[in-house]
């Protein structure tokens, strides 16, 4: 329920909990500028090395330090398949020897791939490197500080290096060695020593953030991280390097090199990694969509190539909305905030426009200690060796609902087999991935910040959130504001019906009434409809229609009704007890 008090009310949502991830807020409204000039064109030749590394040839046999053997990955070869033929549509040259997968993937092998690549491009011309497989950490190549606090306790105040493991990386407690990996020292080494070209370089692996500076990090599940490898005490001993002069201790502090752009499937250290499901098979999420900003998703302003703004603003958007976490996945992409051309697209097969008719499939559902309802609608049955989207675990008092991550998302009460209730987060989760498809790469994306930050929320704790357009010279300030609570109930929440809220907000940002933590717990979703015009079809539509979610058919025709320009935002948050 909601409950106003004069001009300031409070709006009290039942709500899970949340996540915090703020981007910046602007102010003002004023008219849409004219469109900048077209990025000058890449005139050069594009070279690949793409590496996904799903079997690791010591696998059960290294401990970290936490007691952990290292494990196969699952979707790391999707992962390199789905971009060869990415950048080969592209017109990137990659032969099949630059493409280097499981047991082809071996650090002497990515190795002698680069110097390959170095040998056939010019100067001038663009490397791609993508990476998929186990990010690791390590003691830092340098000795550690010799106070006595660092002698006494090595956690206070040891360095780290984050690594990329390669096939036949192998970790040795007792000797202090290992191999088959790169650490982020080479790595630089390497960019470092090939500033004659542009370097684009893409690692969807865990501790990528940090593979230009150490920072700690841990893990769970199925993901992308063989964990924190440490000896007894001091510096591991690396196998013999074929990467000639290191940089000094003081390089994990240096900026990227400018010839290199950096990105990486987490924006700090400490986030995971986690495989996803795309169409039924397993797959990094920030390969998954830097495919398709290859095939010309992320182009907003449709010129044939991809500039680091947009690379940024669309892959940071399309895999956060993906990955809805409790703690979530953003990418991160380095130098930020230039519009500085970094690859050349080939044929364009998809447009960076919202479609008005998306093509999505039926929402995979898996049941345990139980059947499910009759007559379910827009889902699909899967076995317990396939990918789930949603999985309904049927108790005696109630029916649990998690995500592909094995996270808990909505707790349906009884009589928790009624199909009503699981219809309707079955409609959430279906609507949301629509809305995901209205992304409009030609306007900035929302800005929603959650002053609270990222975590599990409480029963009784109070939630304030901020929104403003991404760009206020768009002419964006017509708000249409709702949640999808975790069981899937519709809360209409701006403007308020029959309240007189005005439809076109005159200053940004604009701060959400506060929000109370309360039953029922789960994952809730506050979407957010900037447009140039109210869509006062749209309000009625969910007036009418609340608690109950419209189809999503309904609600695109009313937001692209007399051709208004919407961009749409959503923000995943989680509760608990």
């Amino acid at each position: 329920m909601y409950t106003r008090t004069n001009w300031f009310f409070m709006r009290i949502v039942y709500v899970l909990c949340l996540l915090g991830f703020g981007l910046t807020l602007q102010g003002c409204i004023f008219p849409p500028p004219p469109p900048p000039p077209p990025n000058p064109p890449l005139k050069t030749t594009q070279h690949a090395l793409v590496v996904g590394i799903n079997k690791y040839r010591h696998v059960g046999k290294v401990l970290n330090a936490s007691g952990n053997v290292l494990t196969n990955l699952s979707g790391t070869v999707n992962d390199a398949l789905l971009l060869a033929e990415a950048l080969r549509r592209a017109n990137v040259k990659l032969p099949n020897e630059r493409i280097l997968l499981n047991e082809q993937a071996t650090r002497s092998a990515f190795l002698q791939a680069w110097r390959n690549m170095i040998k056939q491009a010019q100067p001038g011309d663009t490397l791609i490197v993508t990476f998929s497989g186990h990010g690791g950490q390590e003691l830092d190549t340098w000795p550690l500080d010799e106070n006595k606090d660092c002698r006494e306790n090595d956690d206070e105040c040891e360095e780290r290096d984050e690594t990329l493991l390669f096939h036949d990386f192998y970790f040795d407690k007792q000797q202090l060695s290992s191999q088959g990996r790169l650490i982020d020292d080479e790595l630089r080494s390497l960019l470092e020593k090939a500033s004659a070209y542009k370097i684009v370089f893409v690692i969807d692996a865990c501790h990528s953030a940090g593979m230009m500076k150490g920072a700690q990090g841990q893990g769970q599940g199925q993901v992308r991280t063989a964990g924190f490898f440490k000896g007894k005490r001091g510096v591991v001993e690396h196998a013999k390097t074929e990467i000639p002069s290191l940089p000094s201790p003081q390089a994990d502090e240096a900026p990227l090199p400018e010839h290199v752009t950096l990105i990486t499937a987490v924006h700090i250290d400490n986030r995971l990694v986690s495989e996803t499901s795309f169409n039924g098979k397993k797959h990094g999420a920030l390969s998954w969509f830097f495919d398709k900003a290859l095939r010309g998703q992320a182009d907003g302003n449709k010129n044939g190539y991809l500039e680091r703004d947009e690379l940024e603003n669309f892959l940071v958007k399309r895999v956060k909305d993906h990955m809805e976490m409790i703690y979530p996945q953003v990418p991160k992409i380095l130098p930020r905030g230039d519009n500085v051309a970094v690859l050349k697209l080939g044929n364009i097969s998809e447009s960076p426009e919202p479609s008005l008719k998306p093509n999505l499939p039926d929402i995979a559902i898996r049941v345990k200690n139980g059947v499910a309802p009759q007559n379910l609608k827009y889902v699909r049955f899967i076995n317990s060796e396939e990918s789930f989207d949603l999985l309904f675990i049927i108790k005696t008092q109630q029916t649990q609902v998690f995500n592909e991550f094995n996270e808990q998302v909505a707790t349906l009460p009884l009589p928790s087999d009624a199909p009503h209730l699981w219809q309707r987060v079955i409609n959430k989760e279906r609507l949301l991935r629509v809305l995901r498809t209205q992304f409009d790469m030609r306007l900035q994306p929302v800005s929603i910040t959650l002053r609270e930050g990222d975590g599990l929320h409480k029963q009784g704790e109070v939630l304030h959130f901020d929104i403003a357009p991404g760009n206020t010279q768009e002419g964006l300030n017509a708000l249409t504001l709702f949640n999808l609570a975790s069981d899937g109930e519709l809360q209409v929440l701006y403007p308020w019906p029959n309240s007189g809220d005005p439809l076109k907000v005159e200053k940004f940002p604009y701060t959400i009434p506060p929000l109370e933590v309360k039953l029922p717990f789960g994952k809730d979703n506050l979407v957010v409809l900037l447009c140039s015009q109210p869509t006062e079809g749209l309000h009625d539509l969910l007036a009418d229609s609340q608690p109950n979610i419209p189809e999503p058919e309904k609600i695109l025709a009313q937001l692209h009704k007399d051709n208004n320009r919407c961009q749409v935002g959503q923000y995943a948050f989680f509760s608990s007890e």
